[in-house]
């Protein structure tokens, strides 16, 4: 059985509202599951490069929870972000620590829509894999992108 660990962080600038990164945060998440985990969202105040206030915003989701997260954020992503990703899904792929690093589209999240995004504005998710590596991980991910289209 593989144990999957979702990590989901966003850092909120000084020039936001908390409430609506912690709002895209949670969107990235199964609607279920944005009640009992809004309670766990972790803020940490830290200084920015130019000396100004970022909260980083952080929550983690183990067990089965953690395996509905990513298959929720796979299964909401359009067609395309998901040929995308498991396209190169072997470029996100910290082979050593089996993880998956993703980036998602902070203000896409807000608005309810879950793509992936190369800038800076983003939503983090790693997802850790207890009990995978290399070509099997890929073969999991693979696995899980099929079950949305039933």
């Amino acid at each position: 059985m593989v144990k999957v660990t979702v990590e989901l962080s966003a850092f909120s600038h000084s020039t936001e509202l908390e409430d609506r990164v912690r709002a895209a945060l949670l969107n990235a998440v199964p609607a279920e599951l944005r009640p009992r985990l809004s309670q766990r969202v972790s803020a940490q105040r830290v200084e920015g490069y130019y000396g100004n206030v970022v909260t980083v915003l952080r929550v983690l989701v183990s067990g089965s929870a953690g395996l509905e997260v990513l298959r929720y954020i796979l299964c909401s992503m359009g067609r395309t972000d998901l040929e995308i990703l498991l396209a190169t899904v072997s470029s996100r792929i910290e082979e050593r620590r089996a993880r998956l690093h993703l980036r998602l589209g902070k203000q896409d999240l807000y608005l309810g829509k879950v793509r992936l995004y190369e800038g800076g504005d983003v939503v983090k998710v790693v997802a850790s894999f207890e009990g995978l590596r290399g070509v099997e991980l890929v073969d999991y991910l693979r696995e899980v992108a099929k079950s949305c289209a039933g």
